[in-house]
């Protein structure tokens, strides 16, 4: 069987996170976050930095409130955030190292693609703007589903619109939030982070370095798993 064969058979889509697992754009949350603490009147903690990857923009709005010991309205905290991070997508978001090569070589392929990101719609076509048309056949927003990620909503929806099954789908992630939200899916993770010891433990994904993946070792791990 040929690897075009197999890739047809096995690999049914490619189904991208975008915060830090295809676009360096972590360092840019750093800045609004830092933002939004210091209009809160605190500092933001390296502790609960970490905490809020992945996470949805309500969540980190409460997450920073909790930290700082400040009752603040999540809705309109949550707005302010969004606005600041915008500001700082428009002038730029670039490709982690290796990422545009995964996804050319799985679009080369023929392989489906899926955009899946909790971020809002906002910020995603922010991104989307620097990038060439049709980069992903289908995008999938945070504000666009009902249970954003850690549940699995976002990845079916996307599976869903690619019209594949997503047992059939391999996922790369970057977060604990992503990884449990791709994996109640159904899909093969592969934790593609910057940090790899911020993944340690059991979570059942494969973690590797970004550079390292290829359209062919996509194909391979999923096969692994269904044969």
């Amino acid at each position: 069987m040929t690897t075009e064969t197999a890739a047809a058979r096995t690999l049914a889509a490619a189904l991208f996170d975008m915060d830090g697992t295809l676009f360096d754009s972590e360092p840019l949350w750093d800045v609004s976050l830092a933002d939004f603490a210091e209009t809160l009147g605190g500092t933001l903690a390296a502790e609960t930095r970490r905490r809020v990857v992945g996470s949805n923009l309500r969540d980190t709005a409460r997450i920073v409130h909790d930290s700082l010991g400040v009752a603040a309205d999540v809705e309109e905290s949550a707005a302010w955030l969004l606005e600041r991070t915008r500001q700082l997508f428009a002038l730029g978001v670039p490709w982690r190292p290796g990422a545009q090569a995964v996804v050319r070589s799985v679009r080369e392929r023929g392989v489906p693609t899926a955009l899946v990101t909790s971020s809002h719609r906002v910020l995603v076509d922010e991104v989307l703007a620097q990038l060439d048309p049709g980069t992903f056949d289908t995008v999938v927003c945070g504000d666009e589903v009902t249970r954003p990620k850690p549940d699995p909503e976002s990845y079916l929806t996307a599976a869903e619109r690619l019209g594949v099954d997503p047992r059939d789908c391999v996922a790369l992630e970057d977060s604990r939030p992503g990884i449990t939200s791709a994996l109640a899916a159904g899909c093969l993770v592969v934790a593609v982070p910057e940090d790899a010891a911020a993944l340690a433990g059991d979570h059942g994904a494969v973690v590797t370095p970004l550079e390292t993946v290829t359209v062919d070792r996509l194909i391979s791990l999923l096969a692994a798993r269904i044969g």
